[in-house]
């Protein structure tokens, strides 16, 4: 095993940067992660520019479901072979897909089953990469530093997310689409380096070598179901997903339908659910005392409930901004919290399928809540937004009164 010792002084309020190839892993997928989150905003802006809202909708949703199929392939992987190895192979394809799709709107190919297809192929070969991602924080921190690289690595998620969406809306209005698709490009090259730089560790503990790829995935479906936190933590990941992947993902729809927002606009609201996220970050860091996972999930999901309850009665853009900061702020509480619960609960030789069925998860809430706001035509995003905050006001009361968000913390699963 790689002996893990920081090669720095860092304030304790980051403590995990304090290692070396962590603090690499870290800057590079800023990076990355927010060419990625300017992608999908200007994909989503493009295509209901050229075909509609409901064609934005059905493309923002097909993207997603491809992590149904392939993550539990990276997931098999991460416990298989050293996963800084298989992260690399996943990034080059990840560029290689994002470049398509750059090369194919640059070159007028600009039809919906173009947009369906790359959008299938990426979401496909970025599922592979992404339980691996998670599960490869492990390697780079040793147990003491682990709940700080958590937070850290969903405080990186939440600064792609503040500045992509932004970044987009600015560059579509000047430079155009195309420059927007192949930033996302090059981005992944910035991860690739940084990860070819770290340090060489061994595979995990091979305990899926003597099973099939598929089996070894269902045995961590059933290592996660028998464990009560585990159980706990996925329901909550599930909902989280449902209620805000439409804000992530499918923002165009809010902006349009409920505000008649421009594209700088629509980047701004977009771009405010990352900006709360990370200022929840920046607090959490900074005032994190050892707080029980309980705690701060029973802060966040009542507040990511009031701030959906505000989204939908916004009456002007710029209220719709501050709601959705106020979502992306209980977001970040919440996942983070969530995601914390996971690493400390899960055993290493089932990290990698652990978080593939987190991920899985993930894909089918996110095109299940985006299918969610295919009611506008119907009822309005108001009043989609609203069905959103109830779901999730009447998920945390039913955990909550029956004791199960105790289970979140270690001693008590």
């Amino acid at each position: 095993m790689v002996e893990l010792t920081p090669d720095r002084r860092v304030p304790q309020q980051v403590l995990a940067l304090g290692y070396r190839d962590y603090r690499w892993f870290w800057g590079a997928s800023v990076v990355s992660n927010t060419g990625s989150m300017m992608h999908m905003a200007a994909l989503n802006w493009v295509v209901a520019d050229l075909h509609g809202v409901t064609a934005a909708t059905i493309i923002a949703g097909i993207g997603v479901i491809p992590m149904v199929i392939s993550s539990p392939i990276g997931g098999s992987l991460a416990d298989r072979f050293e996963r800084r190895r298989v992260f690399l192979w996943a990034l080059w394809l990840q560029m290689f897909a994002a470049g398509s799709l750059a090369f194919a709107y640059q070159a007028g190919w600009t039809g919906l089953p173009t947009f369906a297809a790359l959008s299938v192929g990426g979401g496909f070969v970025g599922a592979i990469g992404s339980p691996v991602q998670q599960a490869i924080i492990t390697d780079l921190v040793p147990t003491s530093a682990m709940r700080n690289a958590s937070v850290l690595n969903s405080t990186q998620f939440t600064v792609s997310r503040s500045l992509g969406p932004t970044l987009a809306g600015l560059l579509i209005g000047t430079v155009g689409a195309s420059k927007v698709f192949w930033a996302n490009t090059i981005s992944f090259a910035v991860l690739i380096v940084a990860l070819r730089g770290m340090t060489k560790r061994p595979a995990p503990t091979r305990s899926a070598d003597s099973i099939g790829y598929l089996a070894a995935f269902w045995s961590g479906c059933r290592y996660s179901a028998r464990h009560p936190g585990l159980r706990v933590a996925m329901m909550a990941g599930f909902v989280l997903a449902f209620v805000t992947a439409p804000l992530q993902l499918n923002g165009q729809v809010i902006a349009r339908e409920a505000f008649d927002a421009g594209p700088t606009a629509f980047g701004l609201l977009v771009g405010a659910f990352g900006y709360g996220s990370l200022a929840a970050a920046i607090g959490v860091l900074a005032f994190d005392r050892g707080w029980s996972h309980r705690a701060l999930i029973t802060i966040g999901l009542p507040l990511l409930a009031a701030g959906l309850y505000g989204l939908a009665v916004a009456p002007v853009v710029a209220l719709g901004i501050v709601a959705n900061a106020v979502v992306g702020a209980a977001f970040m509480l919440a996942m983070s919290t969530t995601i914390s619960a996971v690493h400390a609960l899960c055993d290493d030789e089932y990290r990698g399928r652990v978080m593939s069925a987190w991920l899985i998860l993930w894909g089918l809430a996110a095109p299940l809540g985006i299918m969610l706001t295919g009611l506008t035509n119907v009822i309005g995003i108001r009043w989609v937004l609203t069905i959103d905050a109830t779901l999730v006001l009447v998920f945390f009361a039913m955990t909550r009164l029956r004791g199960r968000l105790d289970l979140l913390d270690p001693k008590s699963s």
